[in-house]
């Protein structure tokens, strides 16, 4: 009894395999593929012609049904704007990870408001200061000038050749000595400038934060 039933089972499990074999075989004889090429011409058969390599793919039953369709494969065009946009996701989410990371030093850094104040102040004073001195030394070496020039105008009374080569040289070195005092005066303005734009942002950004965490911590908790 017990050997019957199992020549049974085994018989009926070979069966479903032939019909599910069977099945299978008769999709692939009666799936027909259809596609259009570039210049729009039809193609079938049971594989995609090698016209529609770059086409989309229909699979279709003798009826003209459609079973199923192959999306065509992405072209050059496509594929550069895909590897744009992953490039441009990469950099969004590189920049929001900067600035992640610069707002945790911001508030780890200044404990209140006025902290950002006192090191913006404070730096900007040092740089006042070397300001003033090669202002001091730009006004000693105008002084100087301004004598060597009279000297050589005393020297040039009655001569050809003009004043002396010396005192020229002096000139000319004492006129280069104030053009770099003069240039290193600007740059200082200058970074001064940038300093007070970039305590300006830090201040906004700082507001904008603790603000943030004010209204985080002010929220009231979700109940369980």
């Amino acid at each position: 009894m017990l050997l019957n039933r199992f020549v049974y089972a085994l018989s009926l499990t070979i069966g479903l395999i032939l019909i599910v074999s069977g099945s299978q075989a008769a999709d692939k004889v009666h799936s027909i593929k259809k596609c259009q090429d570039a210049t729009g011409h039809w193609h079938y058969g049971d594989t995609a012609a090698e016209e529609c390599t770059r086409s989309k793919i229909t699979v279709i039953t003798e009826q003209g049904t459609t079973k199923k369709v192959i999306a065509a494969p992405p072209t050059q065009e496509e594929l550069n704007a895909q590897e744009a946009r992953r490039g441009a996701v990469a950099e969004e989410k590189k920049q929001a990870e900067e600035q992640a990371r610069r707002d945790a030093l911001l508030l780890t850094t200044y404990g209140v408001e006025s902290d950002i104040v006192y090191v913006r102040d404070r730096k900007i004073a040092q740089i006042e200061s070397l300001i003033k001195a090669s202002a001091e030394t730009l006004k000693s070496l105008q002084g100087a000038l301004t004598r060597m020039e009279a000297q050589a105008a005393d020297e040039s009374k009655g001569r050809k050749e003009g004043a002396d080569k010396s005192t020229a040289k002096n000139i000319e070195q004492t006129r280069a000595q104030m053009t770099r005092h003069e240039a290193a005066i600007a740059a200082k303005r200058k970074e001064q400038e940038e300093l007070r734009q970039q305590y300006a942002k830090e201040l906004e950004r700082y507001r904008e934060l603790k603000k943030g965490q004010l209204a985080t911590s002010s929220s009231p908790a979700k109940k369980p």
